[in-house]
């Protein structure tokens, strides 16, 4: 059984803390792919919800003073729980406040994947880096960025963009599936966050073949979604990749993925 119809098979519970733009497309996608999401924030019930889930995602999109020790917690306590955690750090080179948060929860959680484009990765390994919001400098070397923090922050790493990059296991690959109308609506990687988590399985030391699997399948999904006719714009666009999440096989993964593997 590959990864794809396990998922199926199993509906795995996928907490979301994550920003409040998205959460209700968030959790549409995570459904439509087959995922069972939860959108729990409260510490109070972490140590339950992780003892049966199959993986974390921490988002901090709509970071706040009255969210961080939050944050800090329900990472602590997945950690304690064997719960794999994705951390995706939106904007994390926007402001100084998004920085010193990262680099403490970096310090104190262990995470098994980091997601972001490539300078919000960067920033997380070099705090000179600045960025606007959560656009990415298209000069940098995502390659060479994703080495660099994997091997740093000894963790999985997801690099998106026109191409994505995945680093695991000092195995880099490159993926060049997509549609330019994700960067056209909100929480397009943000929903990628809760994807990839929901291939992980309760799994902290991941394959690199689940992550290609993942972050693949979201983007060929979003590729078939563009290329439907009745797709015109963004507001077609959106309904249309959850139909497309919903209906994709691997079969059609397998037809589509475009990957490279890329000398370490």
């Amino acid at each position: 059984m590959n990864n794809l119809e396990r998922l199926r098979s199993e509906n795995p519970l996928i907490v979301c803390y994550t920003n409040d733009v998205v959460k209700n497309f968030t959790a549409n996608g995570l459904l439509s792919l087959g995922a069972s999401p939860a959108m729990s924030e409260a510490p109070e019930e972490a140590e339950e919800f992780y003892q049966v889930a199959s993986a974390l995602v921490i988002n901090i999109g709509t970071l706040t003073h009255e969210n961080e020790e939050d944050i800090m917690s329900i990472g602590k306590i997945a950690n304690d729980q064997g719960t794999p955690i994705v951390f995706d750090p939106v904007a994390v080179g926007a402001s100084t406040y998004r920085k010193q948060f990262c680099k403490r929860f970096l310090e104190q959680i262990d995470v098994t994947v980091i997601k972001g484009n490539a300078s919000e990765i960067l920033t997380l390994i070099d705090s000179q880096t600045t960025m606007k919001g959560t656009d990415s400098d298209n000069s940098l070397d995502p390659i060479d960025i994703a080495k660099k923090a994997s091997e740093s922050l000894n963790a999985a790493v997801v690099i998106t963009g026109k191409e994505d990059v995945i680093v695991q296991d000092q195995q880099i690959v490159k993926l060049s599936n997509g549609s330019p109308l994700l960067a056209n609506i909100t929480g397009a990687g943000c929903l990628l966050g809760g994807v990839v988590a929901s291939f992980l399985f309760r799994n902290t030391q991941p394959s690199i073949e689940a992550l290609i699997e993942a972050v693949s399948i979201y983007n060929i999904a979003a590729e078939l979604a563009e290329n439907e006719k009745h797709v015109r714009g963004p507001g077609s666009f959106l309904p249309e990749l959850l139909d497309q999440l919903y209906n994709l096989d691997y079969a059609t993964f397998e037809k589509y993925v475009n990957k490279e593997e890329v000398q370490s």
